[in-house]
């Protein structure tokens, strides 16, 4: 079984590597033009994203009152409630990032937070074992599909949400010609 301490220690380091990349990487695209936020979206991501809050929130949430509360399950509060705790903290990053900084940089954030959302589920499965809890097993494999699946769905979409298209044939990426990634001033 999987204690409070362990669900703090691991998703408190991955929210202090989270800050210290995205740090990193904010402080690697500057100076530059403020970022025009993503591309609208399609018909069919917007259902996509219904899905994700679906599937992705409401569905945890209903196993965390139901097995967690109600059945009171203490290893269901502790996967379910870090699970939508992080969940919540993922849309506040992208909110600031994109908003306040305004910032490519934005497109990271899902980028961290999916294959952790995977290895949320992951601690989840060896926190609820042997428990009777069938509706927060089969809430774990549906978010287990649901993540794999928008991983790639938002990895395949990159170039469109950071307007890859956008640029002339000819422009010139000047950071790319410089591999000192940790040194100011480079490009």
């Amino acid at each position: 079984m999987m204690s409070a301490e362990v669900f703090l220690l691991a998703n408190g380091a991955f929210l202090l590597a989270v800050v210290l990349c995205l740090g990193w990487a904010q402080w690697r695209t500057r100076p530059g033009p403020a970022f025009p936020g993503p591309r609208p979206v399609g018909r069919l991501f917007k259902a996509w994203l219904v899905v994700i809050w679906g599937v992705g929130l409401l569905l945890p949430l209903v196993a965390l009152v139901i097995d967690g509360f109600m059945g009171e399950m203490r290893p269901v509060r502790l996967a379910l409630g870090w699970y939508l705790l992080m969940f919540v903290v993922q849309v506040g990053c992208e909110l600031f990032v994109w908003k306040r900084w305004r910032s490519p940089v934005w497109v990271l954030v899902p980028c961290l937070f999916l294959p952790w959302r995977l290895f949320q589920v992951g601690m989840g499965f060896y926190a609820v074992q042997g428990l009777e809890a069938p509706l927060t097993v089969a809430t774990l494999w549906g978010l287990a599909g649901l993540w794999i699946v928008n991983i790639g769905v938002h990895y395949s979409n990159i170039p469109n949400t950071l307007r890859w298209d956008a640029h002339p044939a000819d422009a010139t990426f000047p950071a790319l010609k410089d591999p000192r990634v940790f040194v100011e001033g480079a490009q």
